[in-house]
């Protein structure tokens, strides 16, 4: 035994671990064998993209390029009304064998609408994507417009409309929007205003989606266990009948610096967005505000971390015990945008927290750091990957990048774009979109001790040497 042992220490070595060395392969390396996005248009102008997955479970989705700002003054919230009655019915499927079929397939299907796309997607087993997709074609463009249901939803519809308008976070956004696009159809909200949806009929729907719903502006995307051939087998089958519309686009955006307040004493704190004209979704510098997001970070009183939170702005917060709560937004729309900050604080700080983050956008424009900028990197490419992880995270994003681009970057590209981000960049483009611009600023609840605007405005410049 001893002999043994000898021949052992003899012949072994140690090996070094590799805990505290370099791994040699970037992580982005791993990202090259995932699978591509595939691309098919038909003749009418529909667009199929799907993401082939070895999964059990796949996220079909239609993409349309409508919204809020493609509708009339009295057709304002006619898309949203239609979520409401999207699944309640077909010619081919009454409401009753529709929810038979919904049931037994197990898939959730769901919708939303914003200012300026519109989205029906189905969550489902692999195994009954074709069925699960014929079905919500089915309910999209063969829908049966039953009028009773249209009665009945306008009740659930006008209860949603009291909700959101009792969530400050919500109506101070839509503030937002109405001031900065004042005038304009980017400026209306997606709900529209009740007048409308009593006035709403069968016919009034009708009209809307044969002038929005255009095959030329609808993508199908799908991702998950489904391929590409046979959902443009399935596409060619259903979507090839639309026919190509002449759309018009409604009135472009006009961005205007001004301010709105509804002032209500009652509330206990005052929900305040300040943002300025930021880039577009296939803008450049998107990448590059996205960043600088980041750096400003978001903060509220149940995080830890206090004086010793990352974010700047957060720290400065902790310090004054200014607000509680704020979150850097930037809204990117197809031709324009919004980058800003929402906060929550009583009528005593709102000037303080309200000339920090002023400061704040003026140390992105000339003194933010390399590590600071690296920081929100990180930050930005972990959430690019959260976001895509799951099926119905990538279908939205391959939907929208499709509606804007044209085609979806892929992963290794997007977090190429965000590693070639540098601190002259940042400076850069938030010396362009913020330094002595005009802010847009709303404000909701006790807002006594808010800055009037010409000093809010006085503010978004420092006097340089």
């Amino acid at each position: 035994m001893l002999k043994f042992n000898k021949v052992l220490n003899k012949v072994w070595i140690p090996v070094i671990s590799r805990r505290y060395t370099t791994y040699p392969i970037s992580f982005t390396y791993h990202l090259q064998n995932l699978p591509a996005t595939q691309y098919t248009k038909l003749s009418n102008g529909v667009t199929i993209a799907t993401e082939e997955r070895e999964s059990c479970n796949a996220c079909v989705g239609l993409f349309m390029d409508a919204g809020s700002r493609y509708e009339s003054n009295t057709e304002n919230g006619v898309a949203h009304f239609f979520e409401h009655l999207a699944f309640k019915g077909t010619h081919s499927r009454c409401k009753s064998d529709l929810a038979t079929q919904m049931a037994c397939l197990g898939a959730k299907y769901k919708c939303f609408t914003t200012r300026e796309m519109v989205a029906y997607y189905v969550e489902c087993l692999s195994a009954d994507t074709l069925v699960a997709t014929e079905i919500l074609i089915d309910c999209i463009f063969n829908n049966s417009f039953d009028k009773a249901e249209i009665e009945q939803e306008k009740q659930i519809v006008y209860l949603e409309m009291i909700d959101h308008d009792n969530d400050p976070h919500k109506v101070v956004f839509d503030y937002l929007h109405a001031s900065a696009f004042q005038g304009t159809p980017l400026a209306q909200t997606v709900m529209g205003p009740s007048s409308n949806l009593y006035n709403f009929t069968d016919s009034t729907i009708c009209r809307y989606l044969s002038k929005c719903f255009d095959p030329g502006r609808t993508v199908l995307a799908a991702v998950g266990g489904i391929k590409h051939e046979r959902l443009v087998e399935l596409a060619k089958s259903y979507l090839c009948k639309l026919e190509p519309l002449n759309f018009e686009d409604m009135d472009t955006y006009r961005y205007t610096g001004s301010d709105v307040r509804f002032r209500d004493d009652s509330m206990p704190t005052a929900h305040v967005v300040i943002a300025v004209e930021g880039p577009s979704f296939s803008d450049d510098d998107r990448v590059v505000m996205e960043v600088a997001r980041f750096i400003m970070g978001g903060w509220d009183r149940s995080q830890p971390g206090g004086l010793n939170h990352p974010a700047r702005l957060a720290r400065t917060i902790t310090r004054g015990n200014l607000c509680d709560s704020y979150q850097a937004f930037n809204l990117n729309y197809k031709d324009c945008g919004l980058f800003g900050v929402h906060f929550v604080a009583d009528t005593m700080h709102q000037d303080d927290i309200m000339m920090s983050i002023q400061e704040e956008f003026m140390y992105l424009s000339m003194c933010v750091t390399k590590t600071e900028v690296d920081r929100a990197k990180n930050f930005l490419k972990a959430k690019i990957l959260s976001e895509t992880e799951s099926s119905l995270g990538a279908c939205m994003d391959i939907g929208r990048c499709t509606l804007y681009y044209g085609c979806r970057p892929s992963l290794p590209q997007k977090m190429d774009a965000v590693d070639s981000v540098t601190i002259d960049q940042v400076r850069r483009a938030c010396y362009q979109y913020l330094f002595n611009q005009c802010p847009v600023v709303a404000a909701v609840g006790p807002t006594e001790g808010l800055f009037e605007y010409p000093r809010i405005r006085s503010y978004m410049y420092w006097s340089r040497v």
